[in-house]
């Protein structure tokens, strides 16, 4: 069991709690309907993950195997899991990806959207020198169109600049740290890149997504001003963070690490409900 776990990378889908944020932002709470919509989203993101990620295992194996993390860490390039199981499990997901967009066919153009993205990551963007983030980037603005999509809204421009900055901060850390722990070796893209650069880009695109989130925030719904504090302390501490000898190249695995996270989210959940 705890086999299936690493390989369908359970722990990632907590990328997918983002899908919510329209629901949050867009005081739908009080209909039922709507919620149920977000979670079923949720659910075909949380395969779709599942997909991509067997799928980008099955085609890096080669490659992990020579990573000197990764052939350790990842189910198929350590050994873990055999081959023929990880595409006997992709195969089946895919199959209940099917079934789930048959009965909820307006999420079948947002999910082709992702997966076609990540396969053009999988083949060729993961290679290109900047390209390469702003593809990890923009997986989080999916999401969030995503749940725009369950709830038959329009997915504002503040929110869409206020997400995409955030997770471009997120992929320069991740690329980062990839260069400091493993150097140029453990990523064909990462020849192109410079600590001092990616540095910079952490720092500017935090300020970014701090500034869209308060003015976002101040010219929509000022009744949840309180979360811009929170939002804003929450992004330097990361930052920060970044910077210590114990972070790993795994952002998401950082932030399920840090304690004081869940008190943030806590808090800011508590605002949004109840003064949105």
């Amino acid at each position: 069991m705890k086999k299936l776990y690493k390989l369908l990378r359970v722990k990632h889908y907590i990328k997918n709690f983002i899908i919510f944020a329209p629901l949050l932002f867009t005081t739908r709470l009080e209909n039922i309907t709507n919620i149920s919509n977000v979670f079923k989203i949720f659910t075909v993101f949380c395969i779709l993950a599942s997909i991509v990620y067997i799928f980008n295992d099955i085609v890096d194996i080669k490659a992990d195997r020579l990573h000197p993390k990764k052939k350790q860490t990842k189910p198929l390039a350590s050994g873990l899991i055999d081959l023929r199981y990880a595409r006997l499990i992709l195969f089946s997901l895919i199959m209940c990806l099917i079934i789930l967009l048959y009965f909820f066919p307006k999420f079948i153009e947002v999910s082709l959207i992702y997966i076609l993205l990540n396969i053009a990551y999988s083949y060729i963007l993961k290679n290109i020198f900047l390209i390469d983030i702003f593809s990890l980037s923009l997986n989080y603005l999916i999401r969030v169109y995503a749940g725009c999509v369950a709830l038959d809204v329009n997915l504002s421009n503040w929110m869409a600049v206020t997400i995409f900055s955030g997770a471009l901060t997120i992929s320069s850390i991740k690329r980062e740290r990839e260069l400091f722990l493993y150097g140029y070796k453990a990523r064909k893209v990462l020849k192109y890149y410079d600590g001092k650069v990616l540095r910079i880009i952490t720092i500017l695109t935090s300020i970014l997504s701090a500034t869209f989130y308060s003015l976002y925030v101040i010219y929509t719904n000022e009744r949840i001003f309180l979360t811009i504090p929170l939002i804003i302390y929450a992004i330097f501490r990361f930052i920060f963070r970044s910077k210590s000898k114990d972070f790993t190249d795994s952002p998401v695995e950082e932030i399920l690490k840090d304690r004081q996270n869940y008190l943030i989210i806590f808090f800011w959940l508590i605002i949004v409900i109840f003064y949105n």
